[in-house]
């Protein structure tokens, strides 16, 4: 029997942080680890499109145009052949409060997690942050040692503006990415009206893009391919570091292996795990048990444990609101043929809360992506799209999202995840948002607004927040479910309520803060 002085589960961002902060002897990381099995063959999205490669563009059962049929089904990162390894672990349905299935999704099994397909958006939470949304029983301060040691190794691009206090007064390590020509016609028009009453603050985004060569990695090529395939270089994603740390004999890698449960005694936690290229079963024992598997599998696993089949846990998710703008100044421009999606970032200012916006350029979408936004008929927006595009932004809205009675997550006998979401705050800042956005040249209409459906967002989180005094699944503040000490939860599920950012940095750093109170436990 294999024996390690901790075991983590998983390898997104949460496991990955967990094991820089463990000690490099004695812990094992469990994975499945799905790779994927294609590859997007081009550098750029412009080459693919250029070499009229249907079927690397499309796929190649055109899935990519599965929006035209079921708008909203599936999330347009996760429609590329390349990209469908990503998510393959245990399905769930989300369903409103009469049973209808809004979404069906399932959990990752990727190598790094669902960081594969992430917006690369690294932020960190302020104390006012968490003091608005509610629930946190830590400071923010014991945090910042880990957001730094993070963000050094990974590598943040960024600059200091007018954001910067929004974004926890960092400084990032590298000059933004470049601006596309819509996204800095805005930005020079705001930097040239801007007053100390402006409603909108806008600035550029913290971003794990290498900017420039950084820390033997090279810049990022800006191809527009984010939505074929994962790990372009320059974009980080946790497999970046459980590779390093496979490479320097850090940490042993259990890949291809599946927790099917657990059960502790006073001094190890004994841990059935199943070999899926045999499909043989196996033991492995270990002092300390951390899960970062992701929320929803996490809560699945600990549910399954306790055999509480139809107990409904909290879940929290951030669905965001998508907003088109068009810029008619722009219509009709060159279009860029390098970007990066994020393009700024922006805060409503003096109105009592502090949404968040992301400004990004849709010109690593394909054309199917975007018909659905133009208010005109299909065939005169299939005609103009080529003008318009080069005007064209959207909003990512982000708000505050806290546990709600009637938003649960629940295990039936067959060991299925359901996810009831019966409630989903309405986006409210609209109206003052979309007269500060036509004084900058941008326009747009409330109408046009598309909510997006409860799991979408991919910020899932409070299945097993922690607490000062923890309830039955309920966590510790150390990362400890509420009847265990040598099980700690590191990833999102922990979380008691998101803030509207995106929460990645803040998981990162949490799990690194626990894994590193099992050091300091004692036993």
């Amino acid at each position: 029997m294999d024996c390690f002085e901790r075991v983590i589960v998983g390898s997104g961002p949460a496991g990955v942080a967990a094991a820089r902060s463990s000690p490099r002897q004695g812990t094992c990381i469990v994975d499945v680890g799905d790779v994927s099995q294609q590859s997007f063959q081009y550098p750029s999205l412009i080459s693919a499109l250029t070499a009229g490669d249907s079927e690397a563009l499309l796929g190649p059962n055109g899935e990519m145009l599965a929006n035209l049929t079921e708008a909203g089904r599936i999330h347009p990162k996760l429609r590329a052949f390349d990209l469908r390894f990503v998510m393959q672990g245990e399905s769930f349905h989300v369903r409103d409060s009469i049973g209808k299935a809004i979404i069906h999704g399932a959990g990752s099994h990727a190598a790094g997690g669902m960081s594969n397909v992430w917006g690369a958006q690294l932020l960190r939470y302020t104390e006012t942050d968490i003091s608005e949304a509610g629930g946190w029983p830590l400071a923010i301060s014991q945090l910042i040692s880990y957001y730094e040691d993070l963000e050094k190794h990974i590598g943040i691009s960024g600059q200091a503006d007018d954001m910067q206090d929004f974004l926890g007064g960092a400084l990032p390590c590298m000059p933004p990415v470049p601006m596309v020509p819509a996204a800095s016609r805005l930005y020079a028009n705001y930097l040239s009206h801007r007053t100390p009453k402006n409603i909108l603050l806008l600035g550029r985004s913290r971003l794990a893009v290498a900017s420039q060569a950084c820390q033997s990695y090279s810049a990022h090529s800006l191809g527009e391919t984010e939505f074929f395939t994962s790990g372009q270089a320059g974009l980080y994603t946790a497999k970046r570091t459980l590779e390093e740390l496979r490479a320097e004999g850090k940490v042993t890698y259990l890949g291809q292996h599946q927790l099917l449960g657990w059960r502790e005694s006073a001094e190890y936690v004994e841990l059935d795990l199943r070999n899926l290229k045999s499909n043989e079963s196996c033991v492995v024992r270990t002092q300390h048990l951390l899960l970062g598997c992701g929320t929803i599998q996490t809560a699945r696993l600990v549910l399954q444990q306790g055999g509480e089949y139809g107990r409904a846990l909290p879940f929290i998710d951030h669905p965001p609101t998508l907003l088109p703008l068009f810029m008619p100044s722009m219509f009709g421009s060159k279009l860029p043929s390098c970007s990066f999606p994020v393009q700024l970032i922006g805060t409503l200012n003096g109105i009592g809360r502090r949404d968040m916006v992301s400004l990004y350029y849709p010109g690593g979408l394909l054309w199917s992506d975007l018909l659905p936004d133009i208010p005109l008929p299909m065939n005169a927006a299939i005609r103009i799209m080529g003008s318009l595009i080069g005007g064209m932004l959207v909003a990512q809205i982000w708000e505050t999202a806290r546990p709600m009675a009637g938003n649960t997550l629940s295990l039936n006998k067959n060991n299925g995840i359901e996810i009831v979401y019966e409630k989903q705050a309405e986006c409210t800042i609209l109206p003052h948002l979309l007269p500060a956005l036509s004084s900058l040249g941008a326009y747009s209409l409330g109408r046009f607004a598309s909510h997006s459906p409860p799991g979408w967002g991919f910020h899932h989180a409070g299945c097993l927040p922690m607490r000062h005094a923890p309830n039955e699944y309920e966590t510790h503040v150390d990362g400890r479910l509420w009847n265990s000490n040598r099980v700690r939860v590191i990833d999102g599920s922990v979380l008691p309520s998101l803030p509207a950012k995106n929460h990645s940095l803040t998981l990162m750093a949490n799990a690194a803060r626990i894994a590193e109170e099992v050091t300091q436990c004692g036993y």
